[in-house]
């Protein structure tokens, strides 16, 4: 279970009946801001939603700018308190590569489609200068590269690492292209067989570096 963070902004509850009305109003401010934004996020509409008071809010809470700064904290915390668990949760050597590439493929998937909502949000509401949900991926990456180089044997690229490095990277990039598609947006089956497809290919190609093509000028974008 993580750890809650008990940062300066926030009343600690002393009591069990106490830090469950914490929780539902931690549970109703994200919903707000993942269904209405920042600017939905008032005190009336979290306690309303909550099924709290006025009162149990501002004995937590000193206003809106507390709650946005513990939420920020409290989101980071609990979603690396949960990888830190899951990397260390079990023997990944046990698993295939192509294995750990779905795994991995899908756990970029939906960090993208479940969380960035209202990480997105808090980031702006409060004006930080790093983005949450960004550190939160880095993280990920960090992670998933760790893992996906228990087998670097099984990795057919000359360079192992370089391969993980950027094949997670393009990856990312078509989830995130995709999470902007208007038209003709995948499915979430149809993009974890395409972004484990293209991952797999690259990290299982035979070929040896490539040299560039020297005087060719295809084009200039800036002509």
């Amino acid at each position: 279970m993580p750890t809650t963070p008990k940062p300066a902004h926030l009343n600690p509850p002393k009591q069990g009946r106490s830090q469950r009305t914490l929780e539902r109003i931690v549970a109703a401010s994200l919903e707000l801001l993942a269904t209405e934004g920042p600017a939905g996020l008032t005190v009336h509409a979290v306690v309303e939603k909550a099924e709290s008071s006025v009162g149990s809010f501002y004995a937590r809470f000193n206003g809106k700018d507390d709650l946005l700064d513990y939420l920020g904290e409290r989101v980071w915390a609990d979603a690396a308190a949960r990888w830190n668990e899951a990397l260390v949760s079990r023997d990944w050597g046990a698993l295939t590569l192509p294995q750990i590439v779905e795994g991995s493929v899908v756990l970029l998937i939906d960090a993208q489609r479940s969380r960035s909502a209202y990480l997105k949000a808090l980031d702006w509401a409060t004006g930080r200068q790093t983005d949450a949900y960004e550190t939160f991926r880095s993280e990920l990456l960090t992670g998933l590269s760790e893992i996906l180089l228990v087998h670097a044997a099984s990795i057919d690229h000359h360079d192992p690492q370089l391969a993980v490095r950027l094949g997670l990277r393009a990856v990312l990039g078509v989830i995130d292209a995709e999470s902007r598609a208007v038209e003709d947006r995948l499915s979430r089956e149809a993009l974890v067989g395409e972004c484990r497809t293209l991952l797999l290919g690259y990290l299982m190609s035979r070929d040896g570096p490539r040299s560039p093509t020297d005087g060719v000028e295809y084009f200039d974008v800036w002509g």
